[in-house]
Formats: structure tokens, C-alpha cells, sequence
């Protein structure tokens, strides 16, 4: 009887141990889908901000402008740091360094002139599923493997989906006539400048300003 009595007692207590522990883990599963509820709105929030800049470049070369949309709204810190560049100077009189047909490779952004150069820092990459290289005419920044983003950035002339999920995007051309320009640069030509426009571009940057001071010390020594 005695024994009985102690085996109930037991399981008792084991079975509440397991009410308990079930309830905790059941506590922390609903709080992380709390917390990622929050994270998920606050990033929608972000991107819908992002996407109001209404951004543009204007790539001046030796041939023409380029005009291109850019897409914070899906590669932020990459656009941002192609913006800061641009409006800092870094890009101007630089030549492009790859071109290559008929893969239809236009690409610049290098301070060395060989493919080697970059800016002394790096941006990981910002890829989304709807964003692709299956129509032409693309501005994406170029890398050294994943991770790996700093000056350099390259057009498509032609659709290239073998790119897709390996390149960040950053923006498109606006019309043929910006895809005819690119078609027709050479390795001599040069970008003249680079201007940003958009809606309270400042505004945009200052999202970034911990990026802005860290970019802006690797370029004081780089220089």
C-alpha cells in the first residue's frame, strides 16, 4: 500500500514537472513569434520607406547618360552605399574596366583600373527573389564571391538569368536609349560623374549614418 502510495506520488510529480516544462517552452515559442511578428512589421515598415525615396542616378560617361531607377526597397545598405560614393566623388573620371560580348559585361567602379579595386571596405549582399537579371539593361554591384560588394558595379545589356541569386541588384535603366549608351562603351571611356536624384536624398543617407562614419574613415585612409 505504502509503495503504491509513493509510485502515485512520483508520477505526480513527474507529470507536473512535464505540465511545466511544456508551458515554458510553449511561453518561449509564443514569445519568438511575438518578437518576429514585430521584427517582420518593423521591416515592412523600413522597405515602404525605402521605396518612398523614389531614387534615380544619372551615370554621366564620354558616351552619354545613363539614366537608372534605383532600388533601395530591395538592396538598402548596397543602394546606400553606391549614393555615398556617387555624392562623395569617388566615381568621377574613373574608366570602365570590363566589358565583355557578347555576355554584354559593362562594368566600373574601380579605382585601380584592372578589376582589383574597391574602396577598402565591404557590404554583404541584399538579394530578393522578386528583383532579377531575366531582362537587360541592369545595374548590379559586382563581387569577388558572397559578401563581397564595395565600389565596382556592372550593367547587363542583354537578360542574364545565370546571375540571378549570385548579384545584388541595385537599379535598372530607364529607357533603350540608356541600354544603347551602355552597348556602346568602351574600355577608354570614362564616368564623368555620377548625380543622385530623388525625394529628400539626405534624408535617405542619414538611415545609414553608423555605415556613412564608417565608409567615410576607410576612404580618408584610402585617399
Amino acid at each position: 500500500m505504502l509503495v503504491g502510495i509513493l509510485l502515485l506520488l512520483i508520477l505526480n510529480i513527474g507529470n507536473a514537472k512535464t505540465v511545466k516544462s511544456q508551458k515554458k517552452s510553449k511561453s518561449k515559442s509564443e514569445t519568438k513569434q511575438k518578437v518576429d511578428k514585430k521584427e517582420d512589421k518593423a521591416n515592412e515598415k523600413f522597405l515602404k520607406e525605402m521605396e518612398d525615396f523614389r531614387m534615380e542616378a544619372v551615370i554621366r560617361t564620354t558616351k552619354g547618360d545613363i539614366n537608372v531607377f534605383l532600388y533601395p526597397e530591395a538592396a538598402p545598405k548596397n543602394v546606400a552605399n553606391f549614393v555615398f560614393l556617387a555624392k562623395n566623388g569617388f566615381y568621377d573620371g574613373l574608366s570602365f574596366s570590363k566589358i565583355t560580348f557578347p555576355e554584354a559585361i559593362v562594368q566600373g567602379g574601380d579605382p585601380v583600373g584592372d578589376g582589383t579595386g574597391g574602396t577598402g571596405y565591404l557590404v554583404n549582399d541584399e538579394i530578393v527573389k522578386w528583383l532579377n537579371f531575366n531582362t537587360e539593361g541592369m545595374l548590379a554591384m559586382a563581387n569577388k564571391g558572397p559578401n563581397t560588394n564595395s565600389s565596382q558595379f556592372f550593367f547587363t545589356a542583354i537578360p542574364a538569368p545565370k546571375f540571378n541569386g549570385k548579384y545584388t541588384i541595385i537599379g535598372g535603366t530607364k529607357t533603350k536609349d540608356d541600354l544603347n549608351i551602355i552597348k556602346s562603351l568602351k574600355i577608354e571611356d570614362k564616368i564623368i560623374t555620377i548625380d543622385i536624384k530623388g525625394y529628400k536624398i539626405n534624408d535617405f543617407l542619414n538611415y545609414f549614418s553608423k555605415e556613412t562614419k564608417e565608409w567615410s574613415s576607410f576612404l580618408r585612409s584610402y585617399r
